[in-house]
């Protein structure tokens, strides 16, 4: 994936592929799956010859360089030669970020994969792979100068500092793997550190580099000052003791707690016992049949089954959709057809045959969000094998809350977790772009991935786990369990109680920044309620008709809508119309396929092609919403005219309502999303019809940046802080704002801590989002004024790229 997490990636250039290989394993064990590195190395088929191709070299700077940028290792001479070819291979967008460095791979790529795990500059992981040679050097009495250690942040300097000083107790000393945990610890909170070592007189450098880190020379028992300042000073300087002093001496009667770093996919500290996700799925006999008719017609009935067994479990999540898409594909399911018609198998062998075909093609794939979409085709395997065979889902044995550890979590999995009795969950495989992390996410589950050589098979009696740094802890010592109580203690108080919110921000100058949340079933009405939402932003009610066999009924849409309405009585819902057409299918409506879904018949469009089904929506949504504040929004405007053919619908529904006497809401406020450029173009125009405008950044941005959402080769173009997406941004709020008209922002920008402080300084005042992201985006805006963010703006609206826009806004945090 592009700029994993937003990081700087890395490209190992070798004439020997395992060298490289080998390289990039030795790199993952200080920083897991969180940096974005692809090997382009060998010639031949396969990389089997000593040798560099420059298409290989630029194909894999397409896979890496996102938004921060990408780092280029080589090895020799003529690696050199390949890769300053690749470079004119490439778009000059992308070679722009991407910078060649003669640092040596091997050491090279572990300094530099650490830090760009810490979230380092392009330019800063390019130095640290450049000098990855000089401690070494320095301490073998070979270097001609002094190891250049990066210089303490001096940020902070004038600001009160929290010190602590801690002998380090590691036999190894500060060697790679603690050093880069510290790394990845300090990267965690909002504070300049540095550390010293005061035995050696060294230092002081700052944590974020794993150079500074070893040309302290810090060995056992050695004296190491920390030293921090900013706003979690103190809480910096507490976690990173208890990392330095946590390994017990040599010869200590109790083994010290296996640790290690896994990669960080869901925030949260979890300490408990370790039990194993059971999965019972039964054996699929591999055996043929009489009847291929008949066997084909129990495939499609286990296909419907599954539809609603995946529903039941994924209702209100969007990653349903791609659920509901793999069932209608006809890559498995006309696979599995022949095979029953050809060669007779039966319909369990047959689906099992064609999932693991498909499983064996996002499994070789080199981009890992890609990669990491096996385990949603494995989880609608199961699903359909439980639906021929029977046969129940994964269960948690019996007993108190827990920490699971499973292999590659599935989304119907996660799904199903009750946070009640899951404290956190260790996935020995899987990775932070998975449909299960993003499910765990929203749930608030902590979680780590990429956890195998942490975790064995075995497992153990206990274990610890830190979500947002990737720390994990099999058999903690009682010191090491006293120090994650201590952390998990820590983020449980800086959280925001419930009811401490009241949906209202308010930044230095007293200006009002509004949180609404973006929800899709009850479940997630029950969280933002509870986390303090001002109201919902954006009701999907895809909910209401995906993983189904047939249409819902009038009565059964208007039944879910009010149990939604009733959490958020008294607080303003916006329901967004039945967004679905081209990618998201619903196979009961028999919608023709079409070479491009994302610019077909979907959203409005669709809904005014089937104008019963409208109708009967809007019907259902006025009878529920009789006694609350609800107001009805139109998704993927292109045109006035679609504005004035709902509003036509709208007022027919209620004729009919009132014709037949049922009570129900009216008048009711409607408004518009904002997705395509056209609608932010012609917004003045739009607010003649609309009553508000939310503006949806993530159709947005892919409209306007011509850049498929999720192409494995387009991350760098799917960032919403592109100032492209700004300046539509600054349009719509420039024509509401003239027409009286309130405009939000409904989009993964608006959960964005990177972001959202651009959207607030273009004169966005609502922004709806996933009540989980609250605490991040209340964070970004904490101490700042309206002035200071419309600066920032507009600072971002005049630079080139995304990069550069979310670079102005870094810059303008830091203090000092």
């Amino acid at each position: 994936m592009s700029g994993a997490a937003g990081r700087v990636g890395l490209v190992l250039v070798s004439h020997s592929r395992a060298l490289a290989e080998a390289t990039e394993t030795l790199a993952r064990q200080m920083t897991g799956e969180s940096v974005a590195i692809a090997c382009a190395a060998g010639a031949g088929d396969g990389g089997a010859e000593l040798g560099t191709d420059a298409t290989a070299i630029a194909a894999a700077i397409e896979r890496v360089c996102g938004p921060a940028g990408a780092v280029v290792l080589m090895d020799l001479g003529s690696a050199i030669l390949s890769a300053e070819t690749a470079l004119e291979l490439v778009d000059p967008e992308l070679a722009a970020r991407t910078r060649l460095t003669g640092g040596p791979i091997v050491e090279g790529a572990v300094a530099a994969a650490v830090r760009a795990a810490a979230g380092g500059t392009l330019d800063q992981v390019a130095a640290e792979a450049r000098q990855a040679l000089e401690p070494k050097a320095a301490q073998l009495g070979e270097s001609e100068r002094p190891a250049a250690a990066p210089a303490a942040d001096a940020a902070g300097a004038g600001a009160p500092a929290v010190t602590a000083d801690v002998a380090i107790a590691d036999p190894s000393g500060l060697h790679a793997r603690p050093a880069a945990q510290l790394i990845a610890r300090a990267a965690a909170f909002d504070a300049a550190i540095t550390l010293e070592n005061v035995t050696a007189g060294r230092g002081p450098v700052a944590t974020s580099s794993l150079i500074a880190l070893a040309s302290l020379g810090a060995r056992r028992g050695d004296v190491l000052r920390l030293r921090a300042t900013g706003r979690q000073a103190a809480e910096a300087v507490a976690a990173l003791a208890g990392l330095v002093r946590r390994a017990a001496p040599a010869g200590a009667a109790a083994a010290p707690a296996t640790s290690g770093l896994a990669t960080p996919v869901a925030p949260g500290v979890a300490l408990g016992p370790l039990v194993r996700l059971v999965r019972v799925l039964p054996d699929v006999p591999e055996t043929t049949v009489d009847d291929p008719a008949a066997e084909a017609a129990r495939l499609r009935r286990a296909l419907e089954i599954a539809a609603q067994d995946l529903g039941n479990a994924l209702r209100g999540s969007d990653i349903l959709e791609a659920h509901q898409a793999l069932l209608c594909d006809p890559a498995l399911v006309d696979e599995a057809l022949s095979r029953i018609d050809r060669e007779r198998c039966n319909a369990a062998w047959a689906f099992r045959l064609a999932i693991e075909a498909a499983a064996a093609i996002y499994r070789q794939l080199d981009d890992p969000y890609l990669r990491a979409r096996e385990a949603d085709i494995h989880d609608v395997g199961a699903a359909v094998v439980r639906a021929l065979l029977g046969g129940a889902g994964a269960t948690l044995p019996e007993g108190p809350p827990a920490v699971v550890v499973v292999d590659d979590l599935t989304p119907s999995e996660a799904a199903r977790l009750d946070a009640a009795r899951v404290l956190g969950v260790i996935d020995r495989r899987g990775g932070p772009t998975s449909h299960a992390a993003i499910l765990l996410r929203a749930a608030g589950i902590p979680a780590v991935a990429g956890a195998a050589a942490l975790v064995p098979d075995a497992g153990g009696a206990r274990a610890g786990l830190d979500g947002a740094t990737g720390e994990v802890w099999l058999d903690p010592d009682p010191e090491t369990a006293t120090e994650i109580e201590r952390r998990r203690a820590s983020l449980r108080a800086s959280r925001r109680p419930p009811g401490a919110r009241d949906g209202r921000l308010r930044l230095a100058c007293g200006r009002e920044v509004e949180l609404w949340a973006n929800v899709a079933g009850p479940a997630d009405a029950r969280a933002a309620r509870e986390a303090g939402a001002l109201g919902i932003g954006l009701l999907r009610t895809e909910m209401l008709f995906l993983g189904r066999v047939d249409e819902p009924g009038e009565a059964e849409q208007a039944e879910l809508l009010a149990e939604i309405f009733a959490v958020f009585a008294g607080a303003p819902i916006v329901v967004r119309t039945l967004d679905a057409g081209g990618d998201k299918a619903l196979p009961y409506l028999e919608l023709d396929a079409e070479t491009n879904p994302s610019l077909g018949v979907r959203g409005v469009r669709l809904s005014l092609a089937r104008p019963a089904m409208l109708e009967a929506q809007l019907r259902a949504i006025l009878v529920a919403g009789r006694g609350h504040d609800v107001r009805v929004m139109i998704p993927m405007v292109s045109t006035a005219a679609e504005v004035v053919a709902v509003r036509a619908a709208l007022e027919r529904a209620h004729e009919a309502l009132a014709a037949a006497g049922l009570p129900h809401l009216w008048p009711v406020a409607t408004g518009i999303m904002v997705e395509v450029p056209s609608a932010a173009l012609m917004a003045e125009r739009l607010a003649r019809q609309a009553d508000f405008f939310s503006i949806g950044t993530n159709d947005l941005t892919q409209h306007t940046l011509a850049a498929e959402r999720g192409h494995p080769r387009l991350h760098a173009l799917s960032d919403p802080a592109h100032p492209a997406v700004l300046r539509l941004v600054r349009a719509v709020v420039e024509a509401g704002h003239a027409a009286g008209r309130p405009v939000s922002v409904c989009g993964e920008a608006a959960g964005d801590p990177g972001v959202a402080p651009l959207l607030v300084g273009l004169g966005i005042t609502r922004l709806s989002m996933c009540a989980s992201a609250f605490d991040a985006v209340e964070d970004a805006l904490a101490g700042a004024s309206f002035a200071e963010l419309a600066a920032v703006a507009e600072e971002a609206l005049a630079v080139d790229d995304a990069a550069a826009a979310r670079a102005a806004r870094a810059a303008a945090r830091r203090p000092g």
